[in-house]
């Protein structure tokens, strides 16, 4: 019980869980590797602020913005070209 309120309390904050080590169930080959792991990725364990939170949103909703716009671009574009050509074609032939 105390590993899932901890679980429910660090994903809350943004954080990966903890690191549940039980000597108990024999889990201590793996205590290494998940300390290594956990030193590697130092970033996973810094709580997100709300500050954070709102910036990451505003960077994703600039970075879909600038997508749908670069999207309508080429399409409009490609839309130009290709009436470019059809009217060249028609008055070449007509």
């Amino acid at each position: 019980m105390a590993i899932q309120e901890s679980t429910r309390v660090t994903q809350d904050m943004g954080m990966e869980a903890s690191i549940p080590i039980s000597s108990k169930m024999g889990d201590t080959n793996n205590v290494f590797r998940k300390i290594v792991y956990a030193a590697e990725h130092p970033h996973l364990s810094i709580p997100e602020t709300e500050s954070a939170k709102s910036r990451k949103q505003y960077h994703r909703l600039i970075n879909r913005t600038l997508m749908f716009v670069s999207v309508g671009a080429a399409v409009a574009i490609v839309g130009l070209a290709a009436y470019r050509v059809y009217a060249a074609r028609k008055s070449s032939s007509g």
